[in-house]
Parts: structure tokens; sequence; C-alpha cells
């Protein structure tokens, strides 16, 4: 074996050694929002100014105590195993903290205080240039509503995990332009990351987290791409990802190790949804699925969104 082999053998297996083993994010205890079950230990809700938030355990032992906090948020009622919370009228994001006393076990909910749609003036909000929803094609389709806020983005907390994996700035829109951003980003998107996140992990890859290409765009930034003016990406329940481990460039990594980067890594990824989609579980992320081949400006990709049925291409 020559010198070379042998240093490049070496990093290799350095570099499996080092890689953190995957950690799913997930409490024992779940909490009840607006019908849907909230399970990682950090987890996001978007609410409009004076909208109210309530939480409940869902299926709580007797034996069970928590303590409830929150940075800002105003604690309104509590019953046995539900609160309800208030929140600033002002834009931002705010901290509650749930905490099983019995296994020390906590889950952390990043609350975040829309700028409302009303907000917009012409095609921009606050000089952030959002563009026109097509309200016309929106109102025709039952698949489709109008976002009913913003969240407002910041240097300050742009780096904010918005669930275990997955950090607010991975959804901002590619288009130039200073602070602050704004984003729309539904809370079915994100646990729909984080479920298959899970699933490649289970595979035997390493990850720690999908590198998003494309999360969020605003319709003035779609349709300069010439997109379709009604792509889930304005709404906030789309995301173009890759997996980017290692080496980390924002380009697909080689996950069928032939030694090139093509479609076929990103048709892994393309199959693992496919595996997925008829688990009874997987039912409330069925959606868009696409594969995208490697172009001269971008590495393969696979399209996932959360529209609500079956759409392949």
């Amino acid at each position: 074996m020559n010198k070379k082999i042998s240093i490049i053998i070496f990093i290799l297996l350095f570099h499996t050694m080092t890689l953190q083993a995957y950690d799913n994010g997930k409490t024992n205890f779940k909490l009840l929002y607006n019908n849907n079950l909230i399970s990682h230990e950090v987890s996001s809700v978007f609410i409009l100014p004076d909208e109210k938030v309530k939480f409940n355990i869902y299926n709580p032992l007797k034996k069970d105590d928590y303590i409830v906090k929150s940075n800002q948020g105003n604690i309104f009622s509590k019953k046995d195993f539900e609160w309800q919370i208030g929140f600033p009228r002002e834009p931002g994001n705010y901290k509650v903290s749930i905490t099983n006393i019995n296994t020390k076990e906590k889950m952390k909910i990043i609350v975040f205080v829309l700028e409302p749609f009303s907000s917009l003036q012409g095609d921009y909000l606050n000089g952030y240039r959002i563009g026109n929803y097509p309200l016309n094609l929106i109102n025709n389709n039952k698949n489709y509503n109008l976002p009913k806020g913003f969240i407002k983005v910041t240097p300050e907390n742009e780096d904010t995990y918005v669930s275990s994996h997955f950090q607010l700035k991975q959804f901002i829109c590619n288009q130039k332009g200073g602070y602050p951003k704004y984003i729309v980003l539904k809370e079915l998107l994100l646990n729909k990351l984080e479920y298959l996140l899970y699933e490649i992990n289970q595979t035997g890859f390493n990850v720690d987290t999908f590198n998003i290409v494309s999360g969020y765009r605003t319709p003035y930034y779609n349709k300069n791409l010439g997109n379709n003016d009604l792509s889930r990406h304005i709404f906030g329940d789309a995301a173009d990802i890759i997996i980017d481990v290692y080496p980390k460039d924002n380009y697909m990594d080689d996950l069928n190790s032939d030694g090139k980067i093509n479609y076929k890594d990103a048709d892994i990824l393309y199959d693992l949804v496919e595996r997925v989609y008829k688990r009874r579980e997987y039912e409330e992320f069925i959606g868009g699925l696409g594969l995208y081949r490697r172009t001269s400006k971008h590495s393969p990709f696979i399209h996932i969104d959360t529209r609500g049925y079956k759409a392949r291409w």
C-alpha cells in the first residue's frame, strides 16, 4: 500500500470516528398544540400578534409534573397539564420551556410572532421586497392559502434552531438584500424534514441536518427565476435538499460512492421518500417530490413539500 492511499484511508477513518452519533432530538412526552403533536426537544409555532398559545400534555401520566417557563410570555391560565400563554405584539421570537420534573426531560418551544400579511405595503415589507402573491390563482384553488404572516429574520435570531436539527437561516430566500429579511415557514415542513432526517440516518448515513438549497422564496424572487406562480416555496412548505456532510461544500455528497456526483446520488434521497410514502404515520406529510439533475449552476437535489396530495416529477 503506497503512502498516499494510507493517508486517504486514515483521513476517512478519522472522519468516521469523529462523527457524532445521530440524536433524533425527541422527548418521551408530547405536547398537543392546534390538534398537532409536538415531540421534539426543539419545535416552533407561528402566531399572529395578540394570538394566545395553548399547550396540553398529550396522554399524561398522573404521577408526572411539569414546570413551564417563558422568557417574555404571560401564562394566563393553567389547568392540569394545560397552559395558555400570551406573548408581546412585537414581531420576533420568544421561548417557552416545558420540563418534566420527574424525568428532567425538557422541551423548548420557539414562538414566533409574525408580521401580519396585511403589513405588506405594495411589494415591500419594512424595506424587504416580497412581491405579489397571485391572488386570482390562490382564490380558485383549495390547496393554496395566503400566508397569515411573515417571520422576521435578523442577524440576532437567524441562528435560532426552529426544530431539533434545523436553523432559521437555512430557510431564508436566496435573493439579495439586507436585514430584516422575512420568510414564511410551516410547522409541518419542519416535522417532515425531521422525519426524513431520522430515516436517512436509519439507513446508515450519519447526517446532522439537510443542506437546504432553497427554502422560502418570495414571489418576487420566484418570478425572477421563471418558476411557477404557485410554487410551494412561496407558501413556506417546500424545500430543495441535499446531503452535504463530507466535505461541507454546498454540494451533494457522493452517496453511492461511485466517484461521481450526479442524479444517482439524489435518487437515493428520492427513493427514501418513496419508501416511507405508504406508512400510516407519513400521511400528514403527503406532498410533492421531484428529482433535479446536476447542472452548471447547481448540485443534484430533490424537492419536497407538504401540499396535501401526491405529486411527482
